[in-house]
């Protein structure tokens, strides 16, 4: 039997009394996202828990997909909110409070075992539990998949520094089931195999017990995924090149079992300069294809640069207002431009910290973590919730450093880093109020178009002119489904002119004529997105073009002059043959159009 590290003494600071405090301080930050309400992506869940009339109907969730995903324990989740409170959203965000404050004191044990220095675990906790950038997975309803797979993976990770085969088989079973929350959890193996061989310094032969449970468990799971899901076993096409890196780094893990990285790391040792040479390197290689190449080599360093970007300054910045669509379009100069000065920025911190990097085991094990957490979302550039379980090494990292410094460095390192967690409170405090305003906005704008197609239910044709899209850096797209709450029933036909993405600027809609409809944006920030079926909007209205296209309602234009945005739409005279109710989104709210022509 392969045993853990031996435990360290822990009295100085009570356990209880460090995980109360912490709560409580979590619970007074986010207790107003409890009357968030319903976003986004949120009606989508809610329209297939609408069904539910018994308990075994949970069932359905474990035979079918969601969007080409398979997670159905985090519905099974949601459903058990749906049979205790119906659509009353606060339910639902009451529960994902309660997930991340479970999340919290797992990290603070995880922590406690990672270190003989007892505020490690509780910096860590608080670290993660006040990270600004993870108020999108405890916020945001269906943000749920991510709060509970890296609940279970937690759990998971907390067995496996216990020690005791039982606990590993334990270990294990937390795996599966964070996987039947979410896929970001893949890539776990590596961290478990990162564990046996860096830790416990295990054999080559006991890396392989080690690991075993957790690759049956993931076998499982791929073959319920395919089977029972209906989702293929891998992904897809798109995931054989992440899943050929979680082959290379698992086995690549395991060779350095019975020691051997001892061997590699005292080859490293003198290395430090030509390492940080190779990485600045890559930079430069990386930024040269970016720059000149316009084929698969140059949009491959483009979405590289622009993921190290968006998961450096997220997971390291406590500071959210700025750059909310930096990284958007990862083709964008900006978006990986920030990702090579990240990248440089990282060889400055393993040049300076390499000796105590390379010597200690544990961020050996850190980065084995981390790139087990990294790996599923190497190709996004959006959505901070993904960040949340990467979050949990990043806290384990800066806790165990700063603490385990000594002296006057070790107070001014705690001094920044209770700064910083000053700041991040303050940024999550400002993006629960942009929460909120969400919700009662989408709240308000579905009764306005409820009310106005009442008595009639199931039917009617809206149209949204214009509408808001992750608003204030936060979820607020409408769709068929977010008019389903005020009576349980959806419009006939919804359909959407251009997008208004991100920037909230003022917007002006008139009638231009009999049957002529003109939006106009005066100081236009490239915020909108056209379609030419309504469907896919993938036309931006760039600075210095114009566009013209046909659409199912009609034909558009639109063209920027003196940096004013006017789009167009001739409505064809067949769409008012049945009655037509027309929206549109401005300045933080959704209003009706006058109906005169």
């Amino acid at each position: 039997m392969i045993e853990s590290p031996p435990a360290t003494d822990t009295r100085a600071v009570p356990l209880p009394m460090a995980a109360a405090l912490l709560v409580m301080a979590t619970v007074a930050l986010y207790w107003p996202a409890i009357g968030v309400g319903f976003v986004g992506d949120d009606f989508m869940i809610l329209h297939r828990l609408r069904g539910i009339e018994h308990a075994t109907d949970v069932a359905r969730f474990f035979r079918g997909e969601f969007f080409e995903y398979y997670r159905p324990l985090a519905f099974v989740t949601h459903a058990i909110d749906w049979s205790i409170a119906g659509q009353n959203a606060r339910q639902f965000h009451f529960t994902n409070l309660l997930i991340h404050l479970v999340n919290t004191v797992l990290v603070l044990l995880i922590g406690r075992a990672l270190s003989p220095r007892p505020l490690a675990g509780l910096l860590a906790a608080a670290l993660f539990a006040l990270h600004a950038s993870n108020n999108e997975a405890v916020v945001w309803m269906s943000a749920r998949f991510d709060l509970l797979a890296t609940c279970f993976a937690l759990a998971a990770l907390y067995c496996m520094t216990r020690g005791g085969v039982s606990v590993q088989v334990a270990a294990a079973f937390f795996f599966f089931l964070a996987l039947l929350s979410k896929e970001a959890a893949v890539a776990l193996p590596i961290a478990a195999a990162g564990w046996s061989t860096f830790r416990l310094r295990a054999t080559t032969s006991r890396t392989v017990v080690f690991i075993v449970p957790w690759l049956v468990a993931l076998g499982v799971y791929s073959a319920l995924r395919q089977l029972g899901g209906g989702v293929s076993a891998v992904g897809g096409a798109s995931r054989l090149p992440k899943l050929t890196v979680f082959i290379i780094c698992l086995i690549a893990i395991v060779a350095l079992s019975s020691e051997r990285w001892l061997q590699v790391r005292d080859w490293l040792k003198p290395r430090r300069a030509h390492l940080v040479a190779v990485l600045v390197a890559l930079v430069i290689g990386l930024i040269v294809a970016a720059t000149i190449s316009q084929g698969r080599v140059g949009a491959l360093s483009r979405e590289k640069l622009a993921v190290a970007g968006f998961a450096t300054f997220y997971l390291v910045s406590p500071v959210l207002t700025p750059g909310e669509s930096l990284f958007s379009d990862p083709n964008a100069p900006a978006a990986w431009i920030v990702g090579a000065i990240a990248l440089t920025a990282l060889g400055a911190v393993i040049f300076f910290l390499w000796r105590r990097f390379i010597d200690d085991d544990r961020y050996w094990f850190f980065d084995a973590l981390l790139i087990a957490t990294v790996l599923p979302i190497s190709a996004l550039t959006e959505g901070k919730r993904y960040l949340y379980l990467p979050s949990v090494a990043i806290s384990f990292i800066v806790a165990i450093f700063v603490v385990e410094l000594r002296g006057r460095a070790r107070r001014m390192a705690l001094s920044i880093v209770a700064g910083l967690l000053a700041v991040s409170a303050a940024q999550i405090i400002i993006r629960v109020q942009d929460w909120r305003w969400a919700g009662q906005m989408t709240a308000e704008g579905a009764h306005l178009v409820d009310s106005t197609l009442a008595p009639a239910c199931g039917s009617g044709h809206v149209v949204f002119l214009t509408s808001p899209v992750a608003m204030r850096g936060v979820y607020s797209h409408f769709y068929y489904e977010t008019f389903e709450v005020p009576r349980g029933c959806m419009p006939e036909l919804f359909q959407v002119v251009v997008r208004v993405v991100r920037v909230d600027t003022p917007i002006e809609v008139r009638w231009d004529g009999p049957n002529q409809v003109l939006i106009t944006s005066q100081d236009y920030r490239g915020n909108f997105l056209l379609s030419s079926d309504l469907r896919t909007f993938d036309t931006p209205l760039r600075l210095g073009e114009s566009i013209s296209i046909q659409t199912p309602l009609g034909p558009l234009r639109a063209a920027i002059t003196d940096r004013t945005a006017r789009v167009t739409l001739q409505l064809s005279p067949a769409i008012f043959q049945q009655p037509i109710h027309f929206f549109y989104y401005s300045e933080g709210r959704i209003r009706a159009l006058d109906q005169h022509r």
